[in-house]
């Protein structure tokens, strides 16, 4: 069975006869999925592998990039533009419109970035990204090298270019999203405790630790995602759990295999993509992601 309902208005979430269906597969740890409307494909990583595929709304996979220069997390920036998370250039970058990358942020106080892993935007056009050190611990995962920063810490990239560490208290910050502009939910994937941590944002940037704001079991809670009516949609060991937007879970979506991250797209907007392991997977929704 793919729904697990914990609360009676769980199902409403999904069309009749909506189940799991695996996409693609043989990757060794796919990640950061983001869709792309210009290009009518959802963008993804296997960070091991050091690729970039995408599938098509047409249903096929095709490869992005190889080398990737193990690229993990994605996002789009204010203006439709492709933004990843670099673990070998230990670098923030940019897709620009002829396709050539370019650097938002590769160093902080004069020392090199460790390995950006995932990103959101902020309504106010920041982006917001963490930087644990997965790329410079593991060599499958990026090139090595030795950590420069004091810490593992979430940098804030301003609309004007300034960089700055808003959130310097976790041990390995991973994924995050904001539920308003106000809020921000973060894993910190250092810790087995599976908690999502809660941040006040303020307009000018700064954030102040709220508190955990929910616990997802079994598995670590990684990327994160929320639709448009405010609940969160959680990676998890087990598949994908929705939590409302006080923190309850609603109910969850099994997956064999342990998720990594997940996004909303296609040509509606209601098509949940799910990297898992060495799997690309489907759900058929009512709902759409916020943003």
């Amino acid at each position: 069975m793919t729904f697990h309902a914990t609360r009676p208005e769980f199902p409403d979430l999904f069309p009749p006869g909506a189940g799991l269906t695996r996409l693609a597969g043989g990757f060794t740890w796919a990640e950061g999925p983001t869709y792309l409307p210009r290009r009518a494909a959802v963008v993804f990583s296997d960070v091991r592998q050091n690729r970039t595929w995408r599938w098509t709304d047409a249903g096929k996979l095709e490869e992005e990039l190889h080398p990737s220069d193990h690229q993990n997390g994605h996002c789009l920036d204010a203006a439709g533009r492709l933004v990843a998370c670099s673990h070998g250039r230990r670098a923030l970058l940019r897709q620009e419109e002829g396709g050539e990358w370019s650097v938002l942020a590769d160093q902080f106080g004069g020392r090199k970035l460790s390995s950006p892993n995932d990103v959101a935007l902020h309504p106010d056009g920041s982006l917001w990204f963490t930087d644990p050190t997965y790329g410079i611990d593991k060599p499958e995962e990026g090139y090595g090298g030795e950590r420069e920063q004091p810490g593992n810490f979430v940098y804030r990239l301003a609309p004007g270019g300034t960089l700055t560490a808003p959130i310097r208290d976790r041990r390995m910050p991973n994924g995050l999203a904001f539920l308003t502009p106000g809020l921000l939910l973060l894993a910190d994937t250092g810790k087995n405790d599976g908690h999502i941590h809660a941040y006040r944002v303020t307009p000018d940037g700064e954030a102040t630790y709220d508190r955990v704001w929910a616990t997802v079991r079994p598995g670590k809670t990684d990327g994160l995602r929320v639709d448009e009516a405010g609940r969160v949609w959680s990676s998890a060991g087990d598949g994908v759990h929705v939590l409302s937007p006080q923190g309850e879970e609603l109910g969850r979506i099994a997956v064999p295999e342990t998720v990594a991250n997940l996004c909303f797209g296609g040509p509606e907007g209601t098509d949940l993509y799910i990297t898992a392991s060495t799997g690309l997977y489907h759900v058929a929704t009512r709902v759409r992601g916020l943003g």
